[in-house]
């Protein structure tokens, strides 16, 4: 299984206990098919670089699993139909990341410097 993050940005316009419920349902989706370690993190509502559908702000919200590939293809199918939904990303992260927690609690992004001269 590999390592997933996926970023979605909820309408402003919709209220806490239906994003809850948005949030619950994509969690189901994804565990019914196999992910684990499904964890949600709230950002709350942040300015977007450019308006989506005439909004200029958005409920950020992100969730860390793991899983194979198809289940990802059907958490954003999942999410193309849903209305509060107003855009998503989802990344594969690195292995390594699995491995090495950051000191803040969040996952570690597996970045290396560049070399010194």
């Amino acid at each position: 299984m590999n390592h997933y993050e996926t970023l979605f940005i909820f309408n402003t316009e919709v209220g806490e206990a239906q994003r809850k419920e948005a949030i619950e349902r994509l969690k189901r989706v994804v565990e019914a098919m196999g992910a684990t370690d499904f964890a949600v993190e709230e950002w709350g509502q942040r300015d977007l670089a450019y308006l989506i559908r005439k909004q200029s702000r958005g409920f950020y919200v992100r969730a860390d699993y793991f899983c194979r590939p198809e289940v990802v293809k059907e958490l954003e199918r999942t999410m193309k139909l849903a209305d509060e939904i107003l855009r998503f990303v989802s990344v594969r992260l690195p292995n390594a990341s699995r491995t090495k927690p950051s000191p803040s609690g969040q996952p570690a992004m597996a970045l290396e410097s560049a070399p010194s001269e």
